[in-house]
């Protein structure tokens, strides 16, 4: 069974298995990807792998006829907004958008006409 553990080597891969001992009696393990051996001492665990996280500036308000739909952290574009509120609502378009952006918040807000006689 692969366990996650990063390759000294690659640094890229996640996946390696155990291959057998060396002559010390630790176990060796190798990167499915470069296929290189190395003591687990050496590896890095993925719990310990430092990862940078972006600051996220900003959030974004769906709007679809003064109903907040959804709040998003980041500053959308239309076509993402509507990507996201397109499969909650058939009638709604692009067109009749309208977008209000301050500082640190935006409010995409779309309009939907929707019923009618006939």
């Amino acid at each position: 069974m692969a366990e996650l553990k990063y390759c000294p080597n690659c640094k890229t891969s996640r996946e390696c298995t155990k291959k057998g001992f060396n002559k010390n009696g630790d176990q060796l393990w190798i990167c499915k990807t470069c296929n290189k051996r190395f003591i687990p001492a050496l590896a890095v665990s993925a719990d310990t792998k430092k990862t940078k996280i972006k600051s996220i500036k900003g959030e974004t308000m769906i709007v679809v006829n003064n109903n907040t739909i959804k709040t998003v952290p980041g500053l959308l574009t239309v076509d993402q907004a509507f990507d996201i509120a397109s499969p909650y609502f058939r009638e709604i378009v692009k067109d009749k958008v309208e977008v209000k952006e301050t500082d640190s918040k935006k409010i995409i807000t779309f309009k939907i006409l929707a019923g009618g006689k006939g």
